[in-house]
């Protein structure tokens, strides 16, 4: 747990592993609670706000939905999250940009939480093999 809005202000960085196994919501989609994710967390200030900088380094396994077999899927996201004062700041930031991922500050932040939340955000919608690997799309080229 930490503070958002001291740690972005103080631009500190906190980075860690954690076990796929330890992230229920996330293991719920996938074939293997297997590995872990690198994360790291950095405060600081872009556009005059206070932001967090997330990134996240994993390898899960998923189903191709394509050909029903497992596959290993890279994920790699980073995400640049402003932190709002308050729940009323965040409405005029979305209303004023719909598409901005934002945070309001916590003074309890729960890193794993949010490193899970950004992780199942970065998931493929339709999980596939890579071009070129999927031996059904191979098969009926």
């Amino acid at each position: 747990m930490l503070d958002s809005m001291r740690f972005a202000r103080a631009g500190e960085s906190l980075s860690g592993e954690v076990p796929l196994a330890d992230l229920g919501r996330l293991v719920e989609g996938l074939l293997s609670d297997q590995g872990s994710a690198r994360y790291r967390v950095q405060g600081g200030m872009e556009l005059g706000r206070l932001v967090l900088r997330l990134e996240i380094d994993l390898v899960v396994m998923l189903r191709c939905q394509y050909c029903l077999e497992p596959y290993m899927q890279e994920l790699r996201i980073e995400q640049v999250l402003p932190l709002a004062r308050n729940e009323a700041e965040l409405e005029r930031w979305e209303k004023d940009d719909p598409l901005l991922d934002a945070l309001v500050a916590d003074d309890s932040l729960d890193v794993l939480k949010l490193v899970e939340d950004e992780i199942l955000l970065g998931l493929p919608v339709v999980p596939r093999h890579p071009d070129g690997e999927c031996g059904k799309a191979d098969n009926q080229r």
